[in-house]
């Protein structure tokens, strides 16, 4: 498991916890690239960490004390962009009435940390290029050239890659942010993460509130651990969440869990996590939710099933549900 990391000057939690291999590597490789001065790339699916792992470079390095700026590119308009990445000059354009400082200013010799660079037009990016490329830029109306001191970490959908062979992202811009590219796997991918990462949730939900469950039950842990999570650590944290508010005792239980998650196919038939089981398994899963849904009763569940009797005590032979 990833070494705890002390809160930041900011309050912010950066620690990262994990037993699983790969997420392992991740978080070594995040603590070299701490204390260097190399650009980042941060890729994965929404909800994967990467605002954390952002945060983790920029707090247990040297750079600690010093700001770190976040530009939610998304939140912002697409004619706004570049007068707030930029900054401008007074009478840049109409409204302009004072001199502003953009963010790749502000980061001072800090981070600049672009959040779903993915959004980016080509021509902003043809723009962002020449600024890591020189490591200088002008503001808008301006003359006089800005030196940026900052680092950039940027971020980026799981898609991205394919975004640069459509040509919507430069390839020149990708590899000049990504000198060292870093992909945070789903939580699907992290099965022996799932419980730990719940507790972690859990433990901190009875430090908000003072009060929230102590510990899982067997079969809520079950539930957790065969779900698919396609909202991955985000949506855990939820389900955590609302698990410990509609929980009346000290085990969080299985009915605490959301009903969503319960009637997902993963979790009520047994599928397996990647959502593509075998016919066994969509077999086996059916009678075994059938049966469930008859109390047990072998008559009535043949006649929904459509075979047997006979036939239904060979496959639950078979398939180990006596």
């Amino acid at each position: 498991m990833a070494k705890p990391k002390a809160e930041s000057p900011a309050g912010l939690d950066t620690t990262i916890v994990t037993h699983d291999p790969q997420m392992v590597k991740v978080v070594a490789l995040l603590e070299r690239l701490a204390k260097a001065g190399s650009n980042v790339l941060l890729s994965g699916e929404s909800g994967t960490g990467k605002d954390l792992a952002a945060h983790a470079v920029h707090f247990w390095g040297e750079r600690a004390g010093l700001p770190i700026v976040k530009v939610d590119l998304p939140s912002i308009p697409e004619t706004l962009i570049e007068s707030e990445l930029f900054g401008y000059e007074r009478g840049a354009f109409t409204g302009a009435t004072a001199t502003k400082a953009g963010k790749l200013e502000l980061a001072s010799r800090g981070t600049l940390y672009l959040d779903h660079i993915g959004e980016l037009s080509l021509v902003l990016q043809a723009k962002l290029l020449r600024v890591v490329e020189d490591r200088q830029f002008e503001r808008l109306g301006g003359v006089e050239s800005v030196a940026l001191e900052a680092r950039i970490i940027a971020s980026a959908s799981a898609d991205l890659e394919q975004a640069v062979e459509r040509e919507l992202f430069r390839r020149d811009l990708f590899h000049r942010l990504g000198v060292f590219w870093i992909r945070l796997p789903p939580l699907r991918e992290r099965a022996g993460d799932i419980a730990v990462l719940a507790e972690r949730f859990l433990e901190a939900e009875r430090a908000r509130r003072g009060r929230a469950p102590r510990q899982f039950s067997t079969e809520a842990v079950d539930v957790l651990e065969s779900y698919s999570w396609p909202g991955n650590v985000r949506e855990l944290k939820g389900v955590i969440e609302h698990g410990s508010i509609v929980s009346r005792g000290e085990v969080f239980e299985r009915g605490d869990i959301p009903a969503y998650v319960l009637d997902s196919p993963s979790v009520a038939w047994g599928f397996r996590r990647d959502g593509r089981p075998t016919l066994d398994e969509v077999s086996k899963g059916y009678i075994e939710r059938v049966l469930k849904d008859v109390g047990g009763n072998t008559t009535r569940a043949a006649r929904v099933l459509g075979i047997s009797r006979k036939s239904l005590w060979e496959r639950r032979k078979r398939y180990d549900l006596d």
